[in-house]
């Protein structure tokens, strides 16, 4: 706080607060905020903190939501290229007609391994022009969330 002398000037020369009472009142009370008014600025505060707060919370679940679905998308991915790249058309356990799996995952590196995610996959025959189709299905924390993928494998004459 300035000090003013009984002239209302402080050491500089401004004008500050006037070196006598007004309405009674010390100049010392007169000067700064009320509890009131610092009583509003914390609630106005608390509220701003608590929707930080919560979009940091929505943040951290979006993270882990996407983490999940982009190694669910990628054990999908891998699974489709394995059963298009075999060559034998007919005869492989892996694209005879009908649902495959479930498998557990349990693959190093991936978080969660021993379960967290499930792979499955369906073979469909079609004719006219002899083809399989393949839909690739990858689920996780109890089937809850999954991703899809699906694919047609031809069939290959020499």
């Amino acid at each position: 706080m300035k000090h003013t002398g009984t002239s209302g000037k402080n050491r500089n020369g401004e004008q500050g607060l006037p070196a006598v009472p007004v309405v009674g009142l010390p100049a010392v009370l007169m000067a700064g905020f009320t509890l009131i008014e610092v009583m509003i600025a914390v609630v106005i505060l608390m509220f701003g903190l608590l929707v930080v707060g919560s979009m940091q919370i929505s943040a951290i679940r979006g993270n882990y939501m996407s983490g999940n679905t982009s190694m669910a998308i990628s054990l999908a991915g891998e699974k489709m290229e394995d059963i298009l790249n075999r060559r034998d058309y007919s005869g492989d356990p892996d694209l005879t007609a009908g649902n495959h799996g479930p498998e557990a995952i349990s693959k190093t590196g991936v978080e969660g391994t021993g379960g967290l995610y499930r792979r499955s996959w369906t073979v469909t025959n079609e004719t006219s022009p002899t083809r399989k189709s393949v839909v690739i299905t990858v689920s996780w924390e109890n089937n809850r969330h999954q991703v899809s993928i699906a694919s047609i494998k031809n069939q290959v004459v020499w």
